[in-house]
């Protein structure tokens, strides 16, 4: 494995990150400072600012229940708590960030692959949203659900009501706030936004805040 990817899965970090941390000699394998491109080796020993890496390949994979007023980051932003504050497990990564007044289904894990998979629009993998709104829907209004916004194309792919205040909503790309921005451009003002369901992931009876782990 490529020592940039083996450091990614290790930390809450990319590929590029990786490689500047190796370019900055914050790096060090077996007592040396190693190349970018540095094949890493079962028994070789790794440091990132002098904290030892795992050579473990075994990955961690979770359902997690995000509930309202949390922000999907490793790094504060104002006052705001992270997920990281109720996970703890700093180290996993996340997909499928959902905005801080939203709630519902995300899933970590360290294998970045298998969430990019998963979350990486060309796979069309479904996710399902219970939408609440502030005002009674009107079921002769005709909602369009593909729009463009600044230049991009935002889309839901199906939508249906459940009650007089709620719809089911199902993306297959889920671009930053697409469902508000589309219900926004229609008029429409979403009290509740939860995601219920990705792909074969689903919430259950989990509960807010709640860490679940998944075996593949």
């Amino acid at each position: 494995m490529r020592l940039n990817k083996f450091i990614a899965l290790n930390l809450p970090s990319s590929r590029r990150k990786a490689d500047e941390l190796i370019q900055s000699g914050e790096v060090i394998v077996n007592g040396k400072v190693p190349e970018v491109g540095y094949i890493v080796k079962q028994n070789d020993a790794v440091f990132v600012n002098n904290k030892k890496l795992s050579n473990n390949n075994t990955h961690e994979y979770y359902k997690f229940y995000k509930p309202k007023g949390y922000v999907c980051s490793h790094n504060k932003q104002g006052n705001a708590p992270t997920i990281y504050d109720l996970i703890g497990k700093n180290y996993l990564k996340f997909g499928g960030r959902l905005d801080k007044d939203s709630e519902g289904l995300m899933l970590l894990s360290t294998d970045g692959d298998w969430l990019n998979k998963i979350f990486h629009s060309k796979n069309k993998i479904q996710k399902k949203y219970k939408v609440t709104l502030k005002n009674k829907i009107n079921k002769n209004k005709k909602i369009r659900t593909k729009i463009t916004f600044e230049g991009q194309t935002l889309k839901i792919h199906n939508i249906k009501v459940i009650n007089s205040y709620t719809y089911n909503v199902t993306l297959l790309s889920g671009k930053n706030h697409e469902i508000r921005k589309i219900f926004r451009f229609n008029d429409l003002d979403i009290r509740e936004l939860k995601r219920e369901k990705i792909g074969k992931y689903t919430l259950g009876n989990m509960s807010k805040g709640q860490l679940s782990k998944i075996e593949l």
